[in-house]
């Protein structure tokens, strides 16, 4: 499942980083303006909050679920190593007493060397265990050092995953604060054509234009105004507002 998360949201920043990529060099070959925002944004922002989660859940649980797994079979196979090392002390034990008690005994001179012999390699056997043992523990003792330097690792990936989840928040928020403002100024301009549509349709068919100078019917470039700044219904009114009549 954390792989699947991480998976998508690389995929969903992938095509956000191409889909912007390829608007930027239209924009820079053709001067085209079709970016959307709305496509862009939430695919980065929910690309980058799957990544960042499927990463966090994934990796610091495998990496501690891992040292856990290592530890307790080193521990199983110490435990094993223990059991065996106190059998061979008993059995150990067990032949120094024969020993000891066949000394006298001429007769059981040959089962004395035999018993000696397994004596020697008794002896080599348990000083070969007790150094697997010191190394056991050794490695034990590291294991555990790692298993908890691994669980300080997830405390603090799940704490940047966490700043990282409000951080992203936050985002979201200016982005719909910025989607907010960019539909008011819409509706303000959709406002003002509307006005000037019914300034028209009521006979004010006097051009005012954007650098001050109003165009009556018939005039020279009347015509040519198609984005009138203001529409007046006498040469008065657009007097009277600041506009002034063109040299010819």
């Amino acid at each position: 499942m954390e792989m699947a998360l991480a998976f998508l949201g690389f995929l969903a920043c992938l095509i956000s980083l191409s889909y912007g990529l390829y608007h930027l060099v239209r924009y820079v070959l053709k001067k085209e303006k079709r970016f959307s925002k709305k496509l862009f944004w939430p695919l980065l922002i929910g690309g980058l909050v799957l990544l960042f989660t499927g990463a966090g859940l994934s990796e610091p649980d495998a990496a501690a679920a891992n040292a856990e797994k290592k530890y307790s079979a080193l521990n199983a196979e110490y435990q094993s190593l223990t059991k065996e090392h106190e059998a061979l002390e008993k059995e150990y034990k067990s032949v120094s007493t024969e020993a000891k008690t066949l000394k006298d005994s001429t007769e059981d001179q040959d089962k004395l060397k035999q018993l000696e012999k397994e004596n020697s390699e008794l002896k080599k056997t348990q000083k070969s265990l007790k150094a697997e043992m010191k190394e056991l523990q050794d490695n034990q003792k590291q294991l555990k050092e790692d298993t908890k330097t691994a669980k300080a690792e997830n405390e603090t990936l799940r704490q940047d995953k966490t700043k990282l989840e409000k951080q992203l928040k936050e985002a979201k928020s200016q982005t719909a604060s910025s989607y907010e403002d960019t539909g008011n100024s819409s509706s303000h301009t959709n406002q003002a054509d509307e006005a000037k549509a019914a300034d028209t349709a009521e006979g004010c068919n006097i051009k005012g234009s954007k650098n001050g100078i109003y165009h009556t019917p018939g005039s020279t470039y009347y015509d040519r105004t198609t984005d009138p700044a203001e529409m007046f219904c006498s040469v008065e009114e657009a007097e009277a507002a600041g506009y002034r009549a063109p040299k010819r």
